[in-house]
């Protein structure tokens, strides 16, 4: 089904006039993905991340101010695009119990995403980010793939 993430899914379920009993009981998980552009390993460059750039990608400056941020540049091996393949970021949204009787109650998807993620979900954005401080990938290209939490 596509949805811009695991929580939409169930709306779609909805808005096609599905009763979230007819599908809560016999659906255990969804998985969004998404793909992103992995930046060439021969000519990627560190940068450092302006604090404007911090604030528009809605990330803490004092706490990641001291990571080390790349950038795509561009050479003969990536065809002078500075990427080279790309990777998928996921969101799993397991459905608990808890979660069920959320669905099953038509609460809010804000309420159910919050309930998820205090439960150890990772969202389509954690699992970007974590690509980007690993050195694979750019804040830009994550902006551009994920919605800004």
């Amino acid at each position: 089904m596509h949805a811009n993430n695991a929580f939409d899914v169930l709306g779609r379920f909805l808005n096609m006039g599905i009763e979230p009993y007819n599908f809560v009981s016999s659906l255990n998980c969804i998985l969004a993905q998404r793909l992103v552009r992995i930046l060439c390993p021969r000519c990627k460059k560190q940068v450092q991340l302006t604090r404007q750039e911090f604030e528009d990608s809605a990330l803490d400056p004092d706490k990641y101010g001291g990571h080390v941020f790349y950038d795509a540049v561009g050479c003969k091996d990536c065809n002078f695009t500075g990427y080279r393949g790309r990777k998928a970021i996921t969101e799993f949204l397991d459905l608990s119990d808890r979660i069920r009787e959320m669905i099953l109650e038509k609460r809010p998807s804000s309420e159910i995403r919050k309930a998820a993620i205090s439960e150890g979900m990772t969202t389509l954005r954690q699992s970007a980010i974590s690509k980007v401080l690993i050195g694979d990938t750019t804040i830009k290209e994550i902006n551009r793939v994920t919605f800004i939490e």
